[in-house]
């Protein structure tokens, strides 16, 4: 045989050989994945889309604990009371419900006596909107390992489950009900709050995409706190489901009332919800709130009685400069030490990378700037507030009272110079300064300690140069 023809036969014969390896590989590897999907499919206790159920049971001790339906849009409970069902609880219910797995199961066992399963502690039953049922029996507790003796509706094999499902299926009437006080979905849109009963009343209406107050501009974050609070404020408890006298929970006369306007799409709906505050002959006083539509009293926690208490600087607009960091090209700093005036530009690198910001001192004289120094305050600048308002903008006579007739002064510029802010300050009073913002029509206080940390001298602005390279020593020649 020719060597070439040898050489043929042999690579024939590894690539056979390197076929049937493969091949064993990829049959064990089908075969595990049948096993491990046939473990899968032997340990999960049910087989149902949670889509599909249109009724939940609870039942302890053998006598119905509650019973929720599910409506065209959400759930509701019907007994041991009416009201709206937590669509989100019982969702995760229902999820935990498909998903059980059993540890083992005790398929030679016959007595359910012996583990608590001829009554059974809890049960979970639903059906389908085929009429079909499907449910779990749970027994007695096996401490030894912390596990559950459980079983099928319908089925004798006693089952076992992990210890903690219990908590997971033990549930009460409130767990499974909607806790939401002002009963708003999470998509429905805050348009107007009213509130009336506080110190200070006041009424937050959106312009667009901001908030005004009592007709002003208003402090965005501060507002939507305040939607956020009514949005989610949620029931701790349930106080009565038909209060008879509402002097009981200090609702005859609230702490607050906020009256929502509310909307959901197209559709508009007003809505108000009332805060109250009681104390019981021999308990701490506790907060309540309730629904002008409701008869139903909840507990509360108490923070939303501050939630919605506001004193008028809270509310108001404290933003004093408006400012897209992208746009600035320069940013002069002017004070009695002199005039410092630092270029902003972005480097693109030639590896197409992320732009890089670069600062350059260009008067009173030209270097580097300290990148840090600079970063840090374009951004306190463009995210500066008022701590405190002190009234309209001062005639010019009267500026020497606040040190602003000769002020130090913080310029922004973009594309040909143009004026994109301006910041005035003054003398301190109590670890504030006195500030002016173009656009802005008060006179503010601002922090001393952020302004103040601006570089208002060249030497504040200038990187320090890298020092000269040493001359190495010569040893003398002998």
């Amino acid at each position: 045989m020719k060597q070439t023809t040898k050489t043929l036969v042999g690579l024939l014969v590894l690539l056979l050989l390197a076929g049937g390896i493969a091949g064993l590989a990829l049959w064990a590897g089908k075969d595990e994945q049948k096993k491990a999907e046939a473990k899968e499919k032997s340990e999960k206790l049910f087989d149902f889309d949670k889509a599909h159920v249109k009724d939940l049971r609870l039942s302890k001790e053998g006598q119905l604990a509650m019973r929720l339906t599910k409506g065209e849009k959400a759930w509701k409970l019907v007994q041991p009371v009416e009201a709206e069902g937590d669509d989100s609880a019982v969702d995760s219910l229902l999820t935990s419900l498909s998903a059980l797995k059993q540890k083992k199961d005790l398929a030679e066992e016959k007595d359910l006596k012996a583990y608590g399963l001829d009554q059974p502690k809890l049960e979970v039953r639903i059906q389908l909107d085929d009429g079909k049922e499907q449910g779990l029996q749970i027994g007695t507790d096996n401490t030894f390992d912390n596990t559950l003796f459980a079983k099928k509706l319908g089925d004798g094999t006693v089952r076992v489950i992990d210890g903690y499902q219990k908590n997971t299926f033990d549930k009460t009437a409130f767990d499974l009900r909607d806790k939401k006080v002002a009963h708003l979905d999470d998509s429905a849109e805050v348009r107007r709050i009213e509130v009336t009963g506080v110190k200070a009343p006041y009424t937050l209406e959106k312009d667009g995409t901001t908030w005004k107050v009592n007709g002003a501009p208003a402090d965005g974050p501060a507002a939507d706190r305040v939607a956020g609070a009514l949005k989610s404020l949620r029931a701790t408890a349930i106080a009565s489901e038909t209060a008879a006298s509402l002097k009981e929970f200090g609702l005859d006369k609230p702490k607050a009332t906020a009256r929502l306007t509310v909307g959901a799409g197209k559709d508009t709906y007003t809505r108000a919800v009332l805060v109250g505050q009681a104390k019981g002959s021999a308990t701490p006083q506790k907060t309540y709130a309730k629904r002008d539509e409701s008869s139903v009293v909840y507990e509360v926690d108490k923070q939303i009685v501050s939630d919605l208490e506001k004193e008028p600087f809270d509310l108001q607009n404290k933003e004093l400069v408006k400012l897209d960091r992208e746009a600035v090209r320069k940013v002069v700093f002017e004070s009695p030490s002199g005039r410092v005036e630092v270029t902003r530009v972005k480097n693109t690198p030639p590896d197409g990378g992320l732009p890089d910001e670069v600062f350059t001192v260009v008067a009173p004289q030209q270097g580097a700037a300290k990148k840090w120094k600079l970063s840090s305050a374009l951004y306190s600048i463009a995210s500066l507030r008022a701590t405190a308002f002190e009234g309209a903008v001062p005639a010019q006579k009267e500026m020497a009272k606040y040190g602003l007739e000769k002020p130090k002064t913080v310029t922004v510029l973009g594309e040909g110079d143009k004026v994109l802010a301006r910041v005035r300050l003054g003398a301190e009073k109590d670890n504030k300064r006195y500030a002016l913002a173009d656009g802005f029509d008060r006179l503010v206080r601002v922090e001393k300690s952020t302004v103040d940390d601006w570089p208002w001298t060249v030497n504040d602005a200038l990187d320090a140069p890298p020092p000269p390279p040493q001359a190495s020593k010569q040893e003398p020649s002998r």
